[in-house]
């Protein structure tokens, strides 16, 4: 009766260890985010290249770029606005 507890036990947690390992690689894929395809600030237009570092972030499985963190405070404040105008955007440049 020990055995076959420790076997079930045994196989349980094989089974719990192999599901977590799986769940974790395609989780890691989910995570990629989308890249940004503007070469200005989302926010207030300037172009990002020349500064310093523009300051990136993920939103909704979106990578986003603005020229700094309080310009992510403004996106916060009208996130959808902001998804439109990248869409809009976006769109534009596959024409």
């Amino acid at each position: 009766m020990k055995r076959a507890r420790t076997i079930i036990v045994v196989t349980l947690l094989a089974g719990l260890a192999g599901f977590a390992l799986t769940g974790c690689s395609a989780n890691r894929k989910a995570e990629k985010p989308k890249p940004y395809p503007l070469e200005t600030c989302l926010v207030c237009g300037m172009k990002l290249r020349g500064m310093s570092k523009p300051f990136a972030f993920v939103y909704e499985g979106q990578e986003i770029k603005v020229c700094d963190q309080s310009e992510k405070a403004d996106f916060e404040k009208a996130p959808d606005k902001y998804m439109k105008k990248l869409a809009d955007a976006a769109a534009k440049l596959k024409q």
